[in-house]
C-alpha cells in the first residue's frame, strides 16, 4: 500500500516537472542573461567575446540511446555511446526478466 502511494506520488511529481519545464521561459529566470552582440560590438576587440567564440566552436555533443518498442530495439546516436546504451539496455532487460520470474522459482 505504501509503495503504491510513493509510486503514484513520483509519477505525479514527474508529470508536474515535465509540464513546468516545458512552460517555463528562459527570460523569466534571474540567472539567465542573454548576450546580445550588435554589429558595432563585433568590431571592437573583446578578449571575453573572443574566448566565448572559441569555446562555442569546440563544443560537440556526442550521445547515443536505445528506444524499445515492444521487443524491437531502435538504436541511435554515435556508435560508441549507442553500444554502451545497448549493453545497458540488455542488462536491464535481463534484470527485469529475473525479477519477474523470481517468485516462480520457489
Amino acid at each position: 500500500m505504501l509503495l503504491e502511494i510513493i509510486a503514484m506520488a513520483l509519477i505525479i511529481l514527474g508529470i508536474f516537472l515535465i509540464f513546468r519545464g516545458l512552460t517555463e521561459s528562459y527570460e523569466e529566470l534571474e540567472w539567465y542573461e542573454p548576450r546580445r552582440v550588435h554589429k558595432f560590438e563585433e568590431e571592437i576587440y573583446e578578449p571575453e567575446f573572443e574566448e566565448e567564440k572559441r569555446r562555442k566552436k569546440k563544443t560537440e555533443v556526442k550521445a547515443g540511446g536505445v528506444v524499445l518498442i515492444g521487443p524491437i530495439p531502435i538504436v541511435f546516436g554515435e556508435s560508441r555511446f549507442a553500444v554502451y546504451a545497448l549493453i545497458l539496455t540488455i542488462i536491464l532487460m535481463l534484470m527485469a526478466i529475473v525479477l519477474m520470474l523470481a517468485p516462480y522459482w520457489r
